[in-house]
């Protein structure tokens, strides 16, 4: 696609690793952004890592309404935050490579940009996918933009597919500082301390495929959490959020003794439960000291 100011009003982000295992999914991400908005789209792909498939990357260059981009760095984060870079339409959004919007969903999203006075940003609802089940992601988002940043502990309403964002409120550098498996939700905390316009849409707009073992799931992920409840403390929110960061951060330390006495790694263990109990809200978990103790059964 010419790399010319587009005449668009809205860009989608989609950042891939263009596997052949990736390429159904890839395809039909795409063409779920084609037909998520009467108007034409600029789909800005980009390919992170060294793993991409060859046609599937010339079937990319081939389609005019892709804009497309390669990095050597296997990351999505730092993949969205390449497309954001190429961004120069007045709204974008994101999407992971193997989700999908509903039909009409970014029509809906603008119609909301446009109706409900200048927000920065649109979020909505989406439907989570496992095997045959759907559920909505969230019962509900009103409250969301009264109080964005307490309603993030409550709610987290800030997801990798259900935003558009206003192109000239939420810039580059709102990516660049990116928490790898917990994006989002630093992201959605950056624009609420910063006081950004949230408006909310509780239709849904985007489908995401659920799997058993899902990023989400992993270990990693969990401990992804630690740094982003330190990083946000470092921010100095308002007292009532700080509060709900510290009860956050001793259930994350809570978990991470349960994982280490489960290993057998017994220091680790206690070092992470005393951790858990000098936050507020720790007083719960003193009965869980007994486990900690010698001869104790570990479960």
């Amino acid at each position: 696609m010419s790399s010319e100011a587009s005449p668009t009003l809205v860009s989608t982000i989609i950042p891939t690793m263009a596997t052949i295992e990736r390429a159904p999914l890839l395809k039909r991400a795409i063409e779920s952004v084609r037909r998520s908005s009467a108007q034409p789209i600029v789909i800005i792909v980009v390919v992170n890592g060294n793993r991409c498939n060859a046609e599937l990357c010339e079937w990319l260059r081939a389609q005019i309404d892709i804009r497309l981009k390669f990095i050597p760095t296997p990351s999505a984060p730092n993949a969205v935050l390449h497309g954001r870079e190429l961004v120069d339409s007045k709204y974008f959004s994101t999407l992971d490579d193997d989700d999908e919007y509903l039909d009409g969903g970014i029509d809906l999203r603008l119609t909301s940009m446009c109706s409900d006075g200048t927000p920065d940003v649109v979020v909505t609802n989406g439907i989570r996918r496992l095997d045959t089940a759907d559920t909505p992601c969230y019962r509900t988002l009103d409250g969301v933009s009264d109080n964005p940043l307490k309603s993030l502990f409550e709610n987290p309403w800030l997801n990798s597919g259900n935003a558009l964002y206003r192109s000239a409120s939420v810039g580059p550098e709102y990516f660049s500082d990116y928490l790898q498996y917990v994006e989002w939700t630093w992201l959605a905390f950056k624009l609420a301390m910063n006081g950004k316009q949230i408006a909310t849409l509780n239709n849904p707009t985007v489908v995401y495929y659920d799997t058993l073992d899902s990023l989400s799931k992993s270990k990693a992920y969990e401990e992804a959490y630690g740094i982003l409840f330190q990083r946000m403390l470092d921010r100095l929110p308002p007292p009532e959020v700080t509060k709900l960061i510290q009860r956050r951060m001793g259930s994350n330390w809570h978990d991470q003794s349960i994982q280490a006495l489960c290993q057998g790694k017994s220091l680790k263990a206690i070092r992470c439960h005393l951790r858990s109990l000098f936050l507020p809200g720790g007083g719960r978990y003193l009965s869980y000291s007994r486990r900690l103790l010698p001869g104790w059964p570990k479960s």
